[in-house]
């Protein structure tokens, strides 16, 4: 939190609602762009060239007859391949907004893991909806809507201060989850559903794979109750390290900021405005991705 935030700083301005795309992460920023380019190549100019729409989704799309044809790379190349305009513009919107955030604060080595693992579990899902329904053995799954189910459930727990714009009305992050998962409820008891149980099955798996994945690695959240009350407890690990390490860092910010306030800013010194030109940079930095709700 910069000076300006602080109630005594005499700024009052109002944080304006924006519609902008934040600086992109560079796993992000691949991820999108692979996708789009192999859309590209998918819709125009490989079926420009005589390719059949279908037969491409059927060479890389994800199916329980694919693999039995020994065609083992499907359960990667499904996650790049999308079947319409709105099928990706729906992913990758999300995959850019949540991912940016999941990518800065994790690193992008776990936020690739934590991607393909969402993915390819999702994708192991449908084949085994196949195996019990065997009508959708030969029908492929495509696109990466798995993994991003992972990357929103990461969103919800862990950075639930963020708004998205649903329909033009800012939402937290964690109410559009809920929003999407009670479609996704609908969809899956209703007898006409949306058309699309493969999908949802996807859907499902990436996001409870995403939740997996975090106690695995003894980053999520426990909750327990005592005393008549519900409270939360950080697992020991990396996360918990993290955390103090920032409350730490907070606690020496608020120090400077006081003594700006009691003695002034030319009270400062060297080391103190280095503090505060580095709390200042790490809040810009946090407010691109979030937009203060003014993202997506």
């Amino acid at each position: 939190m910069s000076w300006r935030d602080r109630p005594y700083s005499g700024d009052d301005t109002q944080a304006e609602i924006r519609l902008g795309f934040p600086r992109p992460t560079t796993t992000v920023a691949w991820l999108v762009a692979v996708n789009v380019v192999i859309f590209i190549l998918h819709q125009i100019i490989l079926r420009a060239a005589g390719w059949p729409r279908d037969e491409i989704i059927l060479r890389f799309g994800l199916s329980f007859d694919g693999l039995r044809d020994l065609r083992f790379w499907q359960p990667l190349t499904y996650l790049f391949v999308h079947g319409g305009m709105f099928h990706i513009l729906f992913n990758m919107l999300m995959l850019y907004f949540l991912g940016i955030e999941f990518e800065r604060t994790f690193g992008r080595q776990r936020f690739l893991k934590f991607y393909f693992i969402c993915g390819v579990c999702g994708g192991l899902a449908y084949l085994g909806l196949s195996i019990v329904r065997p009508e959708f053995r030969g029908q492929p799954l495509v696109g990466a809507s798995g993994a991003v189910y992972g990357i929103l459930v990461a969103a919800m727990i862990f950075f639930p201060s963020m708004r998205i714009l649903f329909y033009f009305f800012p939402v937290p992050v964690r109410v559009f989850g809920l929003i999407l998962m009670g479609m996704w409820f609908v969809g899956l008891i209703s007898p006409q559903g949306f058309g699309n149980p493969g999908g949802e099955i996807c859907h499902a798996a990436g996001a409870l794979t995403g939740v997996l994945t975090f106690y695995a690695w003894g980053m999520m959240p426990r909750i327990r109750i005592g005393s008549g009350r519900l409270g939360a407890r950080w697992q020991e690990g990396a996360w918990a390290r993290r955390q103090k390490r920032l409350a730490d860092e907070q606690a020496e910010v608020d120090r400077v900021l006081e003594k700006i306030h009691l003695e002034g800013l030319a009270s400062l010194t060297r080391r103190e405005k280095k503090i505060l030109a580095e709390a200042t940079r790490r809040q810009r930095e946090r407010e691109a991705p979030f937009g203060r709700l003014d993202r997506l």
